[in-house]
């Protein structure tokens, strides 16, 4: 009986190799995208790329992390994966912004992120001390991870929703409310459509869907019940951080876009599609202005070189007439 349990608790020792056999269902996705003419076949194989180099850092360093068991460490890691986690939205995920969104979504994100991680770590947990590497920092990880949808959304579909709705907001404001009562309806919904995602998972834990931590400490050999109340504390605790982060992504939107005057500033936001669409063109433009010159230089040298012959010819002929 006892080999029998220790047989069911043994992890499979996995290679390099596997990872090389896995990664065949992203080139088949890949060579799917490319039948069919969707155009993600590049962005698929850069992404799985970017996802074996980054996972393969990121344990060499937790593991060096894990064995120097430093508080200081630890929250220097922490600061590190928010910056990291603000770069991706701001730069990767926002279709829209605005001048010092980034100092906006890195507050958001550490203020959300890692309050609720310290409160589930230290009272919902009772991990002490609460720092302890081996717990906090995939907690911060988690709810980074998590969290980072909901607040893109809600800061895409918050400028959406004021640009849009521009002429409504202006009347109300002309009207004498104040902004936050122009806002407040907007923002409400912003933030309910923002939160959808957040709620059906909740709804569809344990059902439909059986969560990567759950499945990594079973198949860890953690027992059943221990893993089902990590995964349940885990998933409050992303509720909570996405809510935050959420509420605060669409507070920070309305106080930058209407200013204290109570005035409507719709010209603060940029639209990085159209930001870089104009870049590419004025690099075609440039592009096409250099090969026009090269071209105009090619066409001409060969008219001047003609000239030129043309001159010496007409003069051996007024020599030879002589």
């Amino acid at each position: 009986m006892v080999l029998d349990n220790q047989s069911q608790h043994e992890q499979i020792e996995l290679g390099w190799i596997n990872v090389v056999e896995a990664s065949s269902f992203v080139i088949f996705a890949a060579f799917i995208s490319l039948i069919m003419g969707v155009k993600l076949e590049v962005s698929l194989i850069v992404s799985g790329i970017r996802c074996v180099a980054q996972l393969t850092m990121m344990g060499y360093v937790l593991d060096d992390v894990f064995k120097t068991d430093n508080i200081y460490v630890v929250l220097f890691l922490s600061l590190v994966l928010v910056i990291l986690g603000t770069y991706e939205l701001v730069f990767n995920r926002a279709k829209k912004t605005f001048d010092g969104l980034f100092l906006v979504m890195f507050f958001i994100l550490l203020s959300s992120n890692c309050l609720v991680a310290y409160l589930g770590s230290a009272f919902a947990i009772q991990q002490d001390p609460f720092w302890k590497p081996t717990v906090f920092i995939p907690i911060v990880g988690m709810l980074l991870g998590n969290s980072m949808s909901s607040v893109a959304m809600a800061t895409e579909r918050c400028l959406d929703q004021v640009s849009v709705h521009a002429p409504l907001l202006e009347t109300r404001l002309a009207y004498g409310a104040s902004r936050f009562e122009a806002s407040l309806p907007l923002a409400v919904e912003t933030i309910r459509m923002a939160m959808l995602p957040t709620i059906t998972q909740l709804s569809v834990m344990g059902m439909i869907n059986i969560p990567g931590m759950m499945t990594g400490q079973i198949m860890a050999g953690t027992p059943m019940k221990e893993a089902v109340i990590y995964q349940q504390c885990i998933m409050f605790m992303v509720a909570a951080s996405s809510t935050f982060g959420v509420v605060m992504a669409v507070g920070a939107c309305m106080m930058i876009l209407i200013d204290k005057q109570q005035a409507l500033r719709i010209d603060k936001i940029i639209d990085t599609s159209s930001f870089i669409q104009r870049i590419k063109s004025s690099k075609v433009t440039k592009f096409r202005v250099v090969r026009f010159r090269t071209v105009t230089l090619r066409t001409c040298l060969p008219a001047a070189l003609f000239n030129r012959r043309r001159r010496h010819e007409a003069k051996y002929e007024e020599v030879e007439l002589r």
